[in-house]
């Protein structure tokens, strides 16, 4: 098959690698250059596009030729257009680095300035710092000269800035000189209660010793008198103790002698009564003979119950 016509000369791509491969940026011309190269190249790439549409139109085979030298054909060109676009990339990389560069260094500046600002015009001061050192720092403010030198396109808000510092350092120190005049006149009042807490403490001492005194003696007066109420009561246990154990003696005889009498009165009795109990039994009473299943039931229960309850009296005539 004859190779397909592109009306592109393999030359002229070579051609063109050639004039643009060891191109290098230097300046704006070069940059140019370059920009021109990659035009050249993009012109030829859409020529060849469109060819390739109307190759592609005949027949299959004959668009699959079209379509293989169309990737040959760009295949000579991607090197090329490579390198100018790496050297084209190499160029905006170093372009956005010096503008991150400048745009890092304009940002301190501006960092620093903002910092001098903020730092040199307060807005409010320590609570413990005293009234002199307020009105120091407010004159050292008011001082202070605002250029454009100094503060480049934030002169306004610096100068806005240094009039805020001096209307919030003037009330800090009213506020402050207030406080200590307050606080002289406390120490005055707590100077004087001290003194007064002082006189009536030495006063309240001698009172308290001369309390102290009468506490002592009415304790030694109490303390005879407990003493003396104590061996009294002792005294008195004692002979109610005696007391009590002779009462507890002759109830506790005369209690026994009774219960002597009782057990004597009733004895013939509980003698009877016990014999009664345990003669009673089958021989003297014996059981009648039963046919019936119920009627042996009956009698059963009856027996059961009766010497439950001749064991009752036993128990409770033995404890008489």
């Amino acid at each position: 098959m004859d190779l397909v016509e592109y009306n592109i000369e393999t030359a002229v791509i070579t051609a063109l690698e050639t004039k643009y491969k060891d191109i290098t940026i230097t300046d704006g011309k070069s940059y140019a250059l370059v920009m021109k190269g990659l035009g050249e190249y993009r012109e030829l790439r859409l020529k060849i596009d469109d060819r390739h549409k109307d190759l592609k139109k005949d027949a299959l085979e004959y668009g699959r030729a079209v379509d293989a030298e169309k990737t040959r054909l760009k295949a000579l060109l991607a090197p090329g257009e490579e390198h100018l676009k790496g050297v084209r990339q190499v160029e905006d990389d170093r372009k956005d680095k010096i503008k991150e560069e400048k745009e890092a260094k304009d940002k301190e500046r501006i960092d620093n300035i903002w910092e001098k600002i903020n730092s040199f015009f307060p807005l409010s001061v320590s609570e413990d710092i005293n009234s002199a050192a307020i009105q120091n720092h407010l004159s050292i403010i008011k001082g202070i000269e605002v250029t454009h030198d100094a503060y480049m396109e934030f002169t306004k808000q610096a100068q806005e800035k240094k009039e805020e510092s001096i209307v919030a350092l003037t009330n800090a120190y009213d506020k402050r000189s207030k406080w200590e005049q307050g606080e002289i006149e406390r120490k005055v009042e707590v100077e004087r209660l001290e003194k007064v807490r002082k006189e009536q403490g030495e006063a309240q001492k001698k009172i308290d010793e001369a309390n102290k005194e009468i506490e002592r003696k009415r304790k030694e007066l109490e303390q005879e008198d407990f003493e003396r109420q104590a061996t009294i009561k002792a005294e008195q246990e004692a002979k109610d103790k005696i007391e009590q154990r002779e009462n507890e003696r002759l109830e506790k005889e005369a209690a026994d002698s009774k219960e002597r009498l009782r057990q004597e009165a009733l004895r013939p009795d509980k003698e009877k009564l016990i014999k009664w109990i345990q003669g009673f039994n089958e021989t003297q009473n014996p059981s009648p003979q039963l046919k019936s299943k119920e009627a042996k039931e009956i009698l059963r229960v009856t027996l059961d119950d009766l010497e439950i309850a001749l064991q009752d009296a036993l128990d409770k005539t033995e404890k008489l």
